[in-house]
């Protein structure tokens, strides 16, 4: 199945429009979800072994649960407009079928990003400072989500051609969907933060007494980076 997801897709996608091992392909898409998502925010958690074993541990662990609950939440937020929406612009596709499109995509997703979990553990050992940490994140997780929704929207794109179930201003719908499930989802991850914990902090499940946004943090981030650049170049070793 791993296998079909990534050289396979529109097979996929064929499947769920016409209702074939639905229920299979559901349970599947979520379990990989689940599972490869968690492995990847244990990763973001690997920066607290930097402070104590400890907090390391618990930093990992929170963090391997706050990434499938961010794909969840995301989900229960944004998708009962799509398929309204959808509904409404004509597409004959059930709940069911609805959801295993968006399911598939946070899968291909969640498996962009596992792969890329060698690469953070690389990173972290060898010692790189908490802002390039979080950047790089931010980009693992920009690349894998705007490669999975392009994935999607491409078989979906296809499958007008071939169906009468999902006619092709549906896709349009789809476009403006993704932006807002992007907007919702980084969103999400501020309100669940901290995913990476920073070394000069305690260990708190969720943040607590500091202001901002998602967008201030990452341009911080950017700026100690730059800063501490030029500090090493002003300062060679």
């Amino acid at each position: 199945m791993l296998d079909q997801l990534l050289r396979n897709r529109e097979s996929l996608i064929e499947h769920i429009f016409t209702g074939k091992e639905l229920g299979t392909n559901l349970r599947w898409f979520l379990t990989a979800t689940l599972l490869l998502s968690g492995l990847y925010g244990f990763t973001m958690g690997l920066m607290g072994f930097t402070h104590t074993f400890t907090q390391g541990i618990q930093q990992g662990l929170t963090s391997a649960v706050k990434v499938p609950l961010l794909f969840l939440l995301s989900i229960g937020v944004c998708f009962p407009v799509l398929y309204v929406a959808l509904v409404l612009m004509g597409v004959r596709l059930r709940f069911a079928q609805t959801l295993a499109l968006i399911l598939m995509a946070t899968a291909l997703n969640a498996v962009l990003l596992a792969s890329c979990a060698p690469m953070v553990f690389f990173f972290v050992v060898t010692g790189s400072d908490y802002d390039f940490i979080k950047l790089l994140h931010v980009a693992i997780f920009a690349f894998s989500g705007g490669w999975a929704m392009m994935a999607l929207w491409q078989g979906l794109a296809a499958m007008c051609d071939q169906s009468n179930l999902y006619p092709k201003r549906a896709v349009q719908i789809l476009k403006v969907w993704i932006l807002v499930f992007g907007f919702v989802g980084t969103q999400m991850a501020w309100s669940l933060r901290p995913f990476v914990g920073s070394p000069s902090l305690e260990f708190q499940v969720f943040r607590r007494g500091q202001s901002g946004n998602f967008y201030t943090a990452v341009w911080s981030s950017m700026v100690g980076l730059s800063q501490g650049t030029r500090e090493k170049v002003s300062n060679p070793d």
